[in-house]
């Protein structure tokens, strides 16, 4: 295996991670599976890794970690010994070790170097080459986390909570998978029910994380409980705030708006690119534009950036077609670029960590204003663009940039790449 200290161009994306751990982990893999996952697990834990993914090819597995957005090969396994691997990981998730046709999914929990428990979520699948297996780790800390760590900016953050104070209506957070949508949701959740004063319900597919005082539910589409019958479920037992998982229906929009209208706080998903799409989108469902401008408190856009490290960081002159960037976006040069030079804190990959870039368009009465006039989304993107407390993902990524938290290429990278 390459060392990936010192096999990647300035700027070229690393692909390949070795760490003395992973070293020893490979090395012994023949003679001791279950201390290889044992260990790969420890190491991939500490790397603060998303995911770990085992998939076979041809003539082996390959080993992959997700670190921050990114995956990293981190070494390669014999197809024969691999058996004794998926036995030991569907034994440990409660899976039947003997099913090799059917998806499977289970979970269970370990404890980290410093005691806390971690969850491990373990999804297999079958593919023409052999099953995959993908673990996604999940530590409380990087999925309840207070709302101020997240990443909104000053005037993004009062937008939002604003929306809360109302304690009704429907809030959405939008953008594609692995966006960090659930951790916002939750974070929100955990603020909200500090109190304790509220009766807190979710439906969610699948549930991520426990979170304490919240009575959550799980989809179960094999006898067809859905989004639309969990909520109606909840609907039923007296509810201060809803959670739902995702919109992806008529009927779960519908059920969300109206019981936004009588008096509870519903908070969801919706796969859309912006905060002026997932408007459109709940238009295109077949909701009301009446209904929408009273029950919406406004909607959430986000993507994850990697934050630079902060013991590696330096800053660089930046180049023409970053400064005409800034200037047709911002209005001016950039005041500061820096990019991350690597260094052993952060595996020399020049990131550490991800935080939330975020529009946020609050349903005031001035917006309600604007949707007078129609709905065309080019046209609505264009007037709310000069409006002060409209911030899209580009600019808050921009400006997160100049605040040296990032880098210009994760930004145009991650957020809509439209001026």
């Amino acid at each position: 295996m390459r060392d990936s200290h010192n096999s990647s161009l300035p700027g070229e994306e690393e692909k390949i991670l070795r760490t003395p751990a992973f070293d020893e982990a490979f090395s012994a893999y023949s003679s001791d599976p279950p201390k290889f996952l044992d260990k790969i697990l420890a190491e991939s834990i500490n790397l603060s890794s998303s995911d770990i993914l085992f998939e076979p090819r041809e003539e082996y597995v390959e080993v992959r970690l997700r670190i921050d957005g990114v995956l990293y090969e981190i070494g390669k396994i014999n197809q024969d010994a691999y058996l004794q691997l998926t036995s030991r990981i569907k034994v440990l998730s409660s899976l039947d070790p003997t099913e090799k046709r059917k998806v499977q999914e289970g979970q269970y929990a370990i404890r980290d170097y410093q005691g806390v428990i971690v969850n491990l979520r373990v999804e297999i699948a079958q593919t023409t080459s052999g099953e995959l297996i993908v673990i996604r780790v999940h530590k409380k800390e990087t999925i309840v986390m207070s709302v101020t760590e997240l990443g909104f900016s000053k005037v993004a953050l009062e937008n939002f909570q604003n929306m809360l104070k109302k304690r009704s209506g429907l809030i959405l957070v939008c953008g594609p998978t692995g966006c960090g949508k659930t951790t916002t949701l939750y974070s929100t959740i955990a603020k909200l029910n500090e109190s304790e004063e509220y009766n807190v319900m979710t439906i969610e597919d699948p549930i991520e994380f426990k979170l304490e005082k919240v009575n959550q539910m799980q989809v179960a589409k094999e006898v067809g409980f859905t989004f639309a019958d969990g909520l109606k479920t909840i609907l039923r037992l007296s509810p201060d705030i809803i959670f739902v998982g995702e919109i992806r229906d008529r009927e779960t929009a519908e059920i969300a708006v109206e019981s936004g209208l009588t008096g509870i706080l519903v908070l969801s998903t919706l796969h859309a690119q912006d905060s002026v799409g997932a408007f459109i989108r709940l238009l295109d469902l077949g909701i009301e534009l009446y209904l929408l401008k009273s029950a919406l408190n406004g909607i959430i856009a986000q993507r994850l950036v990697r934050k630079l490290c902060l013991n590696c960081r330096i800053g660089y002159q930046p180049t023409q077609v970053e400064v005409d960037f800034f200037q047709k976006v911002i209005g001016h040069p950039p005041k500061q670029l820096m990019k991350g030079k690597g260094c052993s804190a952060c595996q020399n990959l020049g990131y550490k960590g991800r935080m939330g870039i975020f529009e946020v368009l609050p349903i005031t009465l001035r917006v309600r204003e604007l949707l007078k006039s129609g709905v065309n989304e080019e046209e609505l993107k264009e007037k709310l663009g000069k409006e002060d407390f409209f911030v899209t993902l580009l600019k808050d990524g921009l400006e997160k940039t100049e605040q040296g938290l990032t880098s210009f290429d994760e930004v145009i990278k991650n957020s809509l790449r439209v001026v």
